[in-house]
């Protein structure tokens, strides 16, 4: 089976006197895979992220996505990608968003009259008549998703995509997951949510310093006994010193009057 993300000793830095941010990544992503990659803040996960969807250009290594170098109209026709923060025009709503980026798919009318309101639906957004500007952080993240399935991808890319939603939110982006997982579709999951990572990813890639620390099928990377919490923070705290402890003045007991 074709691998639908290839990544070859990847390497990124964004200036030259600075360390690597991106420092020999190599992994694959199947189809119907779920695929975790994690790491603490300035890991290096965006930038991987970002690479494989065409949207930063690597300093060293290779990148296929099926097949094709990143940003090709091959792989880009194939992809669906959810930014962390996703931002949309403010003064557009829901529907007009999604109905913008049908066109930019290529959609016709029958299409996008079925899948528009489908995908808003799925997003809770349906009937939704507020402008961009009036959302909240959890709704533009649900937007974001919503257009990032709208043409049917074969590779989703998801940039913390549950970060600013509820339960319910959560429940429904890992319903989602598994469903384009048993209907082919690759995921590529970027999370600081390790509970969620571990319920719908198959393999992860644990990241520090731009380097993957440890990278395999769930079973292979979590013990028997152990949680993915559990062996992330283990092999983080060897790469990055422990923080301070709590500051002496929060425990100081108050003076006696």
């Amino acid at each position: 089976m074709a691998a639908v993300v290839r990544v070859r000793d990847l390497r990124k830095r964004y200036r030259r006197q600075d360390p690597w941010a991106v420092d020999g990544v190599t992994f694959e992503l199947e189809p119907g895979q779920a695929f975790g990659l994690l790491g603490p803040n300035g890991a290096g996960k965006t930038s991987v992220v970002k690479m494989i969807g065409g949207l930063l250009r690597p300093d060293g290594g290779d990148i296929s996505v099926f097949g094709s170098p990143p940003g090709e109209p091959r792989a880009r026709a194939q992809l669906g990608f959810s930014p962390e923060d996703p931002d949309f025009p403010k003064f557009l709503r829901a529907s007009e968003v999604l109905d913008y980026f049908a066109s930019l798919l290529g959609l016709d009318e029958a299409d996008r009259r079925r899948r528009i309101p489908e995908t808003l639906a799925f997003a809770g957004l349906e009937g939704e008549r507020r402008q961009i500007r009036q959302f909240s952080k959890g709704m533009k993240q649900r937007l974001g998703i919503a257009q990032a399935i709208l043409g049917r991808p074969k590779l989703l890319i998801l940039d913390e995509p549950t970060a600013d939603l509820d339960p319910l939110g959560r429940r429904d982006v890992r319903a989602l997951i598994e469903s384009l997982k048993q209907s082919g579709v690759a995921v590529l999951l970027n999370s600081h949510l390790l509970s969620e990572v571990e319920r719908v990813c198959d393999d992860v890639a644990i990241m520090a310093k731009g380097r993957v620390l440890r990278e395999g099928t769930m079973r292979e990377v979590v013990p028997e006994g152990s949680t993915l919490e559990d062996v992330f923070v283990r092999l983080v705290e060897v790469s990055q010193p422990q923080r301070d402890h709590m500051p002496s003045f929060i425990t100081e007991k108050e003076p006696r009057s």
